[in-house]
């Protein structure tokens, strides 16, 4: 160990030019410049995405809260929670983001200027931004998924009581199986796990009780399974009014979902 020690002296370390150590350091400026401002872009990204994803789960359970809090579910309420979720995830975010970068202090903007032209800068930019792109575009597409779930239980409801489908609902429906076809369900369900399958089906039957299709009347008449689906007042009232984001969204449906006779019955009947 003596040995190693005594050969690294001051001798041993090559020399540094003022100019080649000025060059050093200016280049390490200007990669925590570059690296800063990417580090911006994903954290503004990434605020954005948990902001949304706050509201997003807010309002999955605001009816839940609602019946907690109010006995049942102001026509306000749906809207405001996610809202009021946003902005607080959002703002509270922002803080910590700057309190945390404060150290760092303001960015040279002669610097920054330079780097902007840097092709290097450029191709490490585009190939970093792919991140934040992807999850906008993943929150995006959960989103509309969701939005195509609902629009796929008023279509079968509506299509049984041979109502007519607004273009939008029919859209929306379509939509959502796009999605599916390009990307596999189950990397929703950490996210939306309102929309399984099974609880899909489960809101159908709920919608569709007053007028089943043929497959849905055999479960029905089942004494156990219509005891437990058409039992619930609050729910009949919810399908007979085409409430059917509030069915899907409503906690007694986690409840139902615990019986193991209807998960089996869920999970051969395709509606």
């Amino acid at each position: 160990m003596q040995s190693v020690l005594s050969a690294l002296n001051l001798e041993s370390i090559p020399q540094l030019s003022l100019g080649t150590a000025a060059a050093l350091i200016f280049g390490a400026i200007a990669s925590l410049a570059v690296l800063r401002g990417l580090l911006r872009i994903l954290w503004g990204t990434t605020v954005l995405c948990l902001a949304g994803l706050a509201a997003f789960y807010s309002w999955q359970n605001s009816h839940s809260l609602a019946l907690q809090w109010f006995k049942h579910e102001p026509t306000w309420f749906s809207i405001a929670l996610p809202l009021l979720a946003f902005t607080l995830t959002f703002f509270l975010l922002r803080a910590l983001g700057r309190f945390v970068v404060r150290p760092l202090g303001e960015p040279n903007e002669e610097i920054a200027e330079k780097n902007r032209k840097s092709p290097v800068r450029w191709a490490v930019t585009l190939l970093l931004s792919l991140i934040p792109t992807s999850l906008l575009w993943f929150a995006g597409a959960t989103l509309v998924r969701h939005a195509g779930s609902v629009a796929e239980i008023k279509t079968y409801a509506e299509g049984l009581s041979q109502e007519p489908v607004s273009e939008r609902t029919a859209f929306l429906a379509k939509l959502k199986q796009d999605i599916e076809n390009a990307i596999p369900s189950d990397w929703f369900m950490g996210v939306d796990p309102l929309t399984s399958d099974l609880r899909l089906t489960l809101a159908k039957l709920i919608s569709s009780a007053d007028e089943p299709a043929p497959k849905a009347i055999a479960v029905l008449e089942e004494p156990e399974m219509k005891a437990l689906i058409l039992g619930d007042p609050e729910l009949r009232k919810l399908a007979r009014e085409g409430r059917y984001s509030e069915i899907l969204r409503d906690p007694r449906l986690d409840r139902m979902l615990e019986n193991d006779n209807l998960r089996e019955v869920l999970r051969g009947l395709e509606l």
